[in-house]
């Protein structure tokens, strides 16, 4: 039973992650010749505070980046609201 774990700094929207979910599975049960019902994904989330680039953290190496990220995932869950009309 194949397992990959993918590491991540958080942000990016739910579909890209089902997405590396099942490309990841089907990249690797082609190669290893396993049934893709037999491989495992685990994907972990961390924040960008949580990451260091050259000693420095990525909040601060790379804030644009995770600025641009995170007005991202407002936008989406702004769009999200929008389309669930009234309660």
């Amino acid at each position: 039973m194949p397992l990959v774990r993918i590491d991540l700094m958080e942000g990016r929207p739910p579909e890209v992650i089902r997405e590396l979910h099942e490309r990841v599975a089907a990249l690797v049960a082609e190669i290893t010749g396993s049934p893709i019902d037999r491989v495992r994904t685990y994907i972990t989330q961390f924040p960008p505070h949580a990451w260091g680039i050259g000693g420095v953290p990525a909040d601060v190496a790379r804030a644009a980046d995770v600025e641009a990220r995170k007005q991202a995932a407002l936008a989406r869950e702004a769009a999200d609201g929008a389309g669930a009309g009234p309660a």
